[in-house]
């Protein structure tokens, strides 16, 4: 895929993400899974598009990813219905670096496969 697409696909979710988070709960999707999991889900798709996208960035991708499930957290402290919580952030940020790292590990994977 090239790299741009993977930009616009990872700036798309991330503006889901902030819609879902911000707009009103009966927008949500249902799942079968916890709420922890699900947040974990969500944001390790969303490091691993950002990662994908921006692999020449491998630092500022886990901080900027960082800081922006922790601006998410903030803003719901202002928005009715809305709850920001601790727990929420650390499996955010979690789930934000998961999808850093397996994107790292599987373009070093296919790097060296192709160097044989």
């Amino acid at each position: 895929m090239s790299t741009r697409l993977t930009r616009a696909i990872a700036w798309l979710y991330a503006a889901a993400l902030v819609l879902l988070t911000l707009g009103s709960p009966r927008y949500r999707f249902e799942t079968v899974l916890s709420h922890d999991v699900e947040h974990l889900v969500a944001l390790s798709i969303c490091g691993l598009l950002f990662s994908s996208g921006y692999r020449s960035r491998p630092l500022l991708v886990p901080m900027a990813g960082v800081g922006f499930v922790a601006a998410l957290e903030v803003l719901q402290i202002g928005v009715a219905g809305r709850h920001a919580k601790w727990t929420d952030f650390a499996m955010d940020a979690l789930g934000f670096c998961i999808g850093v790292g397996v994107d790292l590990v599987v373009s070093r994977i296919r790097d060296r496969l192709t160097a044989q």
